[in-house]
């Protein structure tokens, strides 16, 4: 990120958002560049992936079931528009901790003590973990004190 970010100040922010007299290594400058930058990335790709999904992937067919409810595809835009940016927050922060050295991510492969073995395994270790934690998340999110069904 701290190249993406590197870009975006040389280009962008230091001539057209920011005065000149906020330093680039200023951590309020970082964090809300790190902001707009995160979020900007994500709603593009949002839109991107979810268009070509919804003409490509989506079974339009399923517009006619009953259950559909009427607007639920803007209402769905709609709830994710809102969702993005604080969704956004634990992302910008683990950004803004490798950016300021509290990581220990390295931008090329001699950083790696093991070289390209160590290189698979932290990328397949790293997916685990977070698919992992994403279905522990999604488990706990349908548990009967946070998802509260009617029944009758």
């Amino acid at each position: 990120m701290d190249l993406v970010l590197g870009a975006a100040d040389r280009y962008v922010f230091t001539p057209y958002v920011y005065p000149a007299t906020w330093p680039e290594d200023s951590f309020f400058r970082q964090t809300l560049s790190l902001l707009i930058v995160t979020n900007l990335g994500a709603y593009i790709l949002y839109f991107l992936f979810a268009t070509l999904s919804y003409y490509f992937i989506f079974d339009h067919s399923l517009m006619k079931h009953p259950q559909f409810l009427k607007n639920q595809v803007y209402r769905e835009i709609m709830f994710t528009v809102r969702a993005l940016p604080w969704m956004s927050i634990p992302t910008v922060m683990l950004f803004l901790l490798e950016l300021r050295g509290y990581s220990k991510l390295y931008d090329d492969i001699g950083g790696f003590p093991s070289g390209w073995f160590q290189l698979i395994i932290s990328v397949l270790s790293f997916l685990f973990f977070t698919d992992m934690l994403i279905y522990w998340i999604h488990r706990g999110l349908h548990h009967r004190l946070v998802y509260k069904v009617d029944r009758f």
